[in-house]
């Protein structure tokens, strides 16, 4: 599989893929390029592996974001996975002992109905509205030894107030290890997590102190968190917000660390898309802070983001943009779903989110709903198949598909693209290739091969059709293509084209 340069429209892509040179067709059996735009679907919603909706439950404690009715997220187009954002006091009341169970039974009612998992595990939160909220680094930590302070934005303030831990503190880290040790021993391995967010530093676990001490947090603590990580998920995907990152404030300490990020396999998400205060500063980039990041991160790695909370975008009239909201002063006339658009473009997301209470939000944004949840991660539009104008039983036969990813991130599994041959009651499967991470958005992408057909094929007129397939889990998913729903087959593939098929002439005496 190679890519063709980003200048080939589809008309040069159709010439290539008939061109006998490129593929070493044999001369006997030239291509005939079907061009297959005219099946295209943009507007039929597809539900894909790897990509689409999530839904924050729980968030800061059990209770909050709570699900009205299973419907609400049964129904909910593309919903993917549940983002389980909770303070590590909650998992770990007592040192040495679990309750697994807070977050075990939402996660085994949710699995079972497909739907995957994210975690973030905060250490620090800014509510004392419950004593876990106080003390999200649990209360015994602190009563072993652990160092740290209460605070509320830059100053100390009573022993009421939210604590905060010395993020280096030798007991801390040990504390902490352990249960990162733990946790990841339970959960690392399970095929429904999505990602694991690395959350263990900072306010909200976002690797900032804004709402608490507003001390500096420094590059060598950033690092080692980061690393602690690493040390104990080996199979889930690790994902860091980017202000873990941006809080730096030396240049060069934020791209080293950056690089070590993406060195390190790690992804960005941006939870702060529409925050009232990002508006007079980054308003031209649809208040996304850092692109840089998420352009290089999603070349490798599924990027994620967030609306900032939808009611309270709602609440400051930034959504339907009202006069006096800080959208209507600095948003140049966009509203919010043009900045939910362009964010999404700019940091190319796999997985995205609202924020708040499902219903509302689908009821709200309908439309808006299913055409993100097509653009978010890739988006495949069949463009040509090139196929000879008749194969041979038993010989081979070149193919060519051409394919293109009108989304915003390539798909980061090796789906399986076939082709079937099929007539009355007989079929004949075989593998083209495997989509990769160079299936990039703004080309279109050719993949080529030599089917060998089997010597029994009987002669006739045989349907073509195309089918891209996930086997992460051991079966067949298809991955629905952007092809008029009338073109697809049971088992997820889709009829392209026809083509001949003879038999192969007895060997002369």
């Amino acid at each position: 599989m190679r890519k063709p340069p980003g200048s080939l429209r589809l008309a040069a892509a159709l010439a290539a893929a008939g061109d006998p040179g490129i593929a070493a067709a044999p001369p006997a059996l030239p291509l005939v390029a079907h061009d297959l735009t005219a099946l295209h679907d943009a507007t039929r919603v597809l539900v894909n592996p790897h990509k689409g909706w999530y839904h924050h439950f729980p968030d800061n404690h059990p209770d909050k974001y709570r699900i009205a009715r299973d419907a609400d997220l049964l129904e909910f187009p593309g919903m993917d996975h549940l983002y389980l954002r909770l303070a590590w006091a909650y998992l770990e009341p007592q040192e040495g002992r679990f309750d697994w169970a807070v977050i075990d039974r939402i996660i085994e009612k949710w699995t079972a109905h497909g739907l995957g998992i994210s975690f973030r595990i905060s250490c620090k939160e800014t509510s004392t509205d419950r004593s876990e909220q106080q003390y999200a680094t649990p209360r015994w930590v602190k009563e072993a030894g652990a160092q740290g302070g209460h605070y509320r934005a830059g100053e100390a303030v009573g022993p009421e107030g939210p604590w905060e831990p010395v993020w280096d503190d030798p007991i801390f880290l040990e504390k902490l290890e352990r249960f990162l040790a733990a946790f990841a021993a339970r959960y690392d391995r399970q095929p429904w997590v999505r990602y694991v967010d690395i959350g263990s530093i900072g306010d909200w676990g976002e690797g900032h102190a804004w709402a608490g001490s507003r001390k500096v947090l420094s590059f060598a603590v950033r690092k080692l968190h980061v690393d602690l990580h690493r040390k104990h998920f080996k199979r889930a995907p690790l994902v860091i917000s980017d202000d873990y990152v941006y809080a730096l404030a030396d240049p060069g300490e934020r791209e080293s660390l950056h690089r070590h990020i993406l060195a390190s396999g790690i992804s960005y998400r941006d939870d702060s898309i529409m925050v009232n205060g990002y508006f007079p500063h980054s308003s031209d980039r649809f208040t996304v802070r850092s692109p840089e990041y998420f352009s290089a991160a999603h070349r490798l790695t599924p990027t994620v983001f967030e609306l900032e909370h939808y009611g309270k975008v709602k609440q400051l009239g930034n959504w339907e943009v009202r006069p006096e909201s800080a959208a209507a002063k600095f948003g140049r006339g966009k509203s919010g779903p043009d900045f939910f658009r362009g964010a999404l473009e700019l940091l190319h997301a796999t997985y995205i989110g609202y924020h708040g209470d499902a219903r509302t939000w689908l009821d709200d944004n309908p439309a808006l709903t299913r055409e993100l949840l097509n653009r978010c991660g890739y988006w495949l539009f069949p463009m040509a198949i090139a196929l000879p104008a008749q194969a041979v039983a038993g010989a081979t036969a070149p193919l060519h598909v051409t394919i293109e990813n009108r989304g915003v991130a390539p798909p980061y599994q090796p789906y399986e693209l076939r082709v079937k041959l099929s007539r009355e009651l007989a079929s004949w499967v075989g593998l083209v290739g495997r989509a990769d991470k160079s299936w990039l958005p703004g080309a279109p992408v050719v993949v080529r091969d030599q089917l060998t057909l089997p010597a029994d094929l009987k002669p006739g007129r045989y349907t073509v059709s195309l089918g891209l397939f996930d086997r992460s889990l051991g079966k067949d998913r298809p991955v629905e293509l952007a092809l008029q729903a009338a073109r697809r087959e049971p088992e997820g593939y889709f009829r392209v084209a026809e083509v001949a098929v003879a038999t192969a002439a007895p060997p002369q005496r």
